[in-house]
Formats: structure tokens, sequence, C-alpha cells
């Protein structure tokens, strides 16, 4: 006899006292988000900036202490690690608001400012940053760095342990047993490619811009692809030379980093499989052409306009959020930005976005649904990317994935129209926060109604957590058995 609630009746909920406790086990990793920041405060004397950073550490080392007297569960469910996910993520949207305050932000402001740092967007409410101590950039390039992924990858990987649920989180591509022979151990490589891209960026920028302390905090925004940078016109007021080394180091952080660890191995076959070179070159240089065709048909062909289009429409694909110049206003070429921030970077990068990887698989899915059209009923085909099958549970994690992101994108749009906004500049910014990119087509400011900010704080959560994190985290299912 089938069971009245079907499928459901086998499903897990999350104990409250498991996540606890695995929250409280992360309280180090929280404390290192603030810490930082708040030694860059005491290190200035800027004492008022390190007092409201200091009561957030000595709650997260409670925390940490606490975590040695109950101890962390050994049983932790797949469920259970996401709801700890959320959970991190949702403390360190808050630890940082005092310290925004601080810094001139308003409470609503200051709140947008932190959800957009740790989840590495770049949307900002901030004004007059120029006038802000180094410790203010210091705490919000941390953030989009810390985000970028201590939290959003290792974070998971640190919490779930060896598993299927390492690769529940939108395919973090950190499930490769066959190079890395832990958790815990492909957390460390991957930190420390991600570690060493931060050294090289910072190398490189530091010699680039005006001085070293804007190059610091520039290359933690930009390995991260969030966007944050100290002055309010982004990276316009640099060198051309400063924008495009920006611009190619939001690329290589684009990239899974798990090819890089390939790279390291020497397995370039491996490397240039995880990286998919092929289609990110593919779009890339589809855009660009569509991008140069668009300005020329519009009566923009000067050398300088192009130019600056072009690193616009790279900073949208790789989801950093940078702008070298204003965007160019012309409709078509909007429409253009807006489709690569929602396609945006690879699976296991630090990009956002729909990701690169789903839409090759759904470009395969096409071509397959195609190719059925054409062969006799009894031939054999089946989905492949390349020469990997693709199984059922990864084709629906893909339709689960798009169909969230296109729902929140028209209720959000829709909650946009109905304030009175722009059509296609409210659905620019909209998908710009659900893909965690942070350009914004002149809607998003400090000014917008509170409404709208806590619409975009919603969109920048569900897309940093990948959606269905965030959704099952809050769904009643989630903690309460139904009878």
């Amino acid at each position: 006899m089938r069971h009245p609630r079907g499928q459901a009746s086998t499903s897990w909920q999350a104990r409250p006292s498991c996540v606890l406790q695995a929250v409280l086990a992360h309280g180090g990793i929280m404390a290192a988000v603030v810490a930082v920041p708040c030694l860059a405060a005491a290190a200035e004397a800027e004492w008022s900036l390190c007092a409201a950073l200091a009561g957030p550490l000595a709650l997260c080392l409670v925390a940490a202490w606490a975590s040695r007297r109950v101890g962390v569960p050994d049983d932790l469910r797949e469920i259970e690690a996401i709801c700890t996910l959320v959970a991190l993520f949702l403390l360190l949207s808050v630890l940082p608001v005092p310290a925004l305050i601080v810094l001139g932000l308003a409470p609503t402001d200051a709140l947008f400012e932190a959800v957009s740092g740790i989840t590495s967007t770049g949307l900002t409410m901030a004004r007059g940053t120029p006038d802000w101590p180094f410790a203010g950039h210091v705490l919000r390039g941390w953030l989009q760095w810390s985000g970028g992924f201590a939290i959003a990858v290792a974070g998971v990987m640190l919490i779930v342990g060896p598993g299927r649920a390492v690769g529940t989180m939108g395919d973090a591509g950190v499930a490769d047993r066959d190079i890395l022979q832990s958790t815990r151990s492909q957390a460390r490589e991957l930190l420390v490619v991600y570690a060493a891209l931060t050294l090289i960026a910072i190398g490189l920028l530091v010699l680039l811009m005006p001085g070293w302390k804007e190059g610091a905090v520039i290359a933690l925004s930009a390995v991260s692809t969030g966007g944050f940078a100290p002055r309010p016109d982004s990276l316009a007021s640099y060198s051309k030379a400063a924008q495009a080394v920006t611009m190619l180091i939001c690329l290589a952080s684009s990239v899974s980093l798990i090819a890089y660890v390939y790279l390291i191995r020497r397995d370039w076959r491996a490397a240039l499989d995880h990286s998919l070179a092929r289609g990110v070159a593919g779009v890339a240089l589809s855009g660009l052409v569509l991008v140069v065709l668009v300005l020329v048909l519009t009566g923009r062909p000067t050398g300088p306009e192009i130019r600056d289009a072009i690193l616009n429409f790279l900073s949208g694909l790789s989801t950093a959020g940078f702008t070298v110049a204003p965007l160019d206003p012309t409709p078509g070429y909007l429409a253009l930005v807006l489709v690569a921030m929602l396609i945006g970077g690879g699976v296991g990068s630090t990009a956002g976005g729909i990701k690169i990887n789903r839409v090759i698989t759904m470009a395969a899915m096409l071509r397959l649904t195609l190719l059925r059209l054409r062969v006799p009923p009894r031939a054999v085909t089946t989905l492949r990317e390349g020469h990997t099958r693709v199984h059922a549970d990864r084709v629906i994690s893909i339709a689960a994935v798009v169909l969230c992101y296109a729902a929140s994108a028209l209720a959000f749009w829709i909650v946009f129209l109905l304030s009175g906004q722009p059509p296609l500049s409210s659905l620019f910014d909209v998908v710009s926060a659900l893909s965690t990119v942070g350009i914004t087509s002149s809607v998003t400011g400090a000014e917008m109604a509170t409404h709208l900010k806590f619409v975009l704080m919603a969109a920048m959560l569900l897309g940093r957590l990948e959606f269905l994190a965030l959704l099952l985290a809050l769904s009643p299912g989630t903690w309460i058995e139904r009878r």
C-alpha cells in the first residue's frame, strides 16, 4: 500500500541541536571574517570601528569556545549541513553591520552592504568611500573574499565531511575522489589555489594601482569576483593597464578552482576539461562579436567606447561587477550584458549566475531533442557532455535551479515594476543581484525605496546560496515532520 505522503515519508528533518552545534563549531571561521578588518582598524587607531568589530569577534570566539564544551555532531545529515551553511551566511550578513554603521551608513544600508559583501555581489549603498579609513575598505574586500570561497565553497566541505552532500551546493565540482583523498584535503588544496590566486593578484595590482592599499583591496574583490572598489567610479579612474589586469584576474577566478588543482598536478587534459575553456571562450568571443556589432550599428564605433564596453561585458560575464566606464545605455548592449550576467562563470568558481556548465548541459539537451526527432524510434541516444554521460539527477538539479532563478527574477522584477521603476533597468539590476554581479544600471542606490533594498538582499542571498539551500532552510518541512 502506498504511503499517503509518497516519497516525502522517507525524508529526514533537520535536528536544530545538531545545526546549532555545527554553527558553533564554525565560530573560528566566523571570527576570522571579522578579525582581519578589526586588526586593520586597530593598526590605524580607528578605535570606534575597531570596537564595532570587536563585539562580533568576541561573540564568534565565545561560539568557538562553546563548541569545545558541547562537541561536534559526528552524524551530521546532508540537510543539516545545508542549513548550517545558510545559518553561517545569515550570521555573517549581520555581524559586520555595526562597523558599517560606524562608517556612516544607515542601518538598512549597512545590512544591504554586508549582504552584498558576504555574497560577493558588489551592489553598494555606500557614499563618500574615498574618505573612509583603509580598514573600512579592508572590511568590504575581506567580506567578499571570505564569501567568494572560504564560506561558499570550502565551508560546505568542512561542514559536510565525506559524502554525496559535497556536490549538493550547485555541483560545487569538489567531489573528484580520484585525485583528492578526503573532503578536508579538498578544502585545503582549493584554499591553497585560492590563496595563490590572491597573492598573484595583489602582486600585480599593487604595481599598477596608485597605492598599495587600493591594489590590495581591489585584488581581494577581484579574486572573489566581488566588485567593491575604494572609489565611487569603480575602476574608471585607474589606468588602462590596471583595468585590463583586474578583468583578467576576475576571468581567472570565474573558472572552476578544481581546474587549477589539476593544473598543479600537471594533468593538462583534466585541467582543460574542468576549466571548460572551450565553452567559456565560445561564449566570450560570441558575446564580444555581438557587443562590437551592436555598438557599430548604433553609431558608437570609436575605439575607447568599444574597449570600455568590452571590458564591462567581460566583467558581467565573470560576475565581478567592476566597471571601467558608465554602462552604455543602448538597450541592445544592456541586453547582452544582462545575458552575460545570467550565464555567469563556471561551477566550482567564485562566480555567480546560472553557471556556464549548466548552460552547456542545456544546449546538449536541445541537441539531443532535435536528434531524437531525426532518428528511428528504436535508436539509442543518450545525453552526453563530451564523452561523459549526463545522469538524470544532474538534469533534475539543473531544471530546479533554472526554474528557481526564472521564478525569482520574475517575482522580484514585478515588485520593481509595481514600484514605478524602469522595466529594462529594473530587470538588469534584479539579474545583477541574483547572479551576484554588482553592476547597476542606475536603479540601485541609497535613495531607492527600503522595500526594494530588501528585495535585492533576498535576491543576493538566493543567488549566492544556489536558491535551493535557502529555500530548503526556510521550508517548514525541513524542521517539522508532517504526519
